[in-house]
């Protein structure tokens, strides 16, 4: 079969993996669409994360009494909504940081923290449910094979 041939294209739906929506404090109007299945979050996540403390780091050196004060702290949010962003491959600074700053403080916590904690944790609870359907599915396809399948024999 020729790819060039109109007549004969296949259609193939992989669309399995699909993102899923989640609607801030309530807003319909803030609604963050993210893939809890893209294990490659973890990866994102340590470099990322390493670049959201060094940006801290610099924000404690920053004098109130230098010039560029506020130039300072408004570049530190925009690269640390960068990193945000770059972490869910997904517009989380836009959408869960409205009104104000990444380093916002709320019970001693920097605002990005608290949006790395409460996202983090959906891809950790989805991670666990997708490894224990597969570990169910691979089950049911082997354990014939194994000790711990229910007749244990080969057949």
């Amino acid at each position: 079969m020729s790819l060039t041939d109109e007549n004969k294209v296949i259609d193939l739906d992989i669309s399995g993996i699909k993102k899923t929506s989640f609607r801030i404090n309530g807003d319909n109007d803030s609604i963050l669409e993210l893939n809890l299945s893209d294990l490659g979050i973890a990866e994102r996540l340590e470099k990322g994360y390493t670049n959201l403390q060094e940006i801290v780091q610099s924000l404690s050196k920053i004098s109130d009494n230098d010039e560029n004060f506020m130039s300072e702290f408004k570049k530190a949010d925009e690269k640390m909504r960068k990193e945000l962003d770059y972490i869910f491959d997904s517009n989380v600074s836009e959408v869960c940081g409205k009104g104000g700053t990444m380093y916002d403080l709320k019970n001693g916590e920097f605002r990005f923290e608290s949006i790395l904690n409460a996202l983090t944790s959906l891809y950790t609870n989805n991670l666990n449910d997708e490894y224990n359907k597969m570990k169910a599915r691979i089950q049911k396809h082997t354990g014939k094979y194994t000790k711990s399948g229910k007749s244990g024999k080969r057949g």
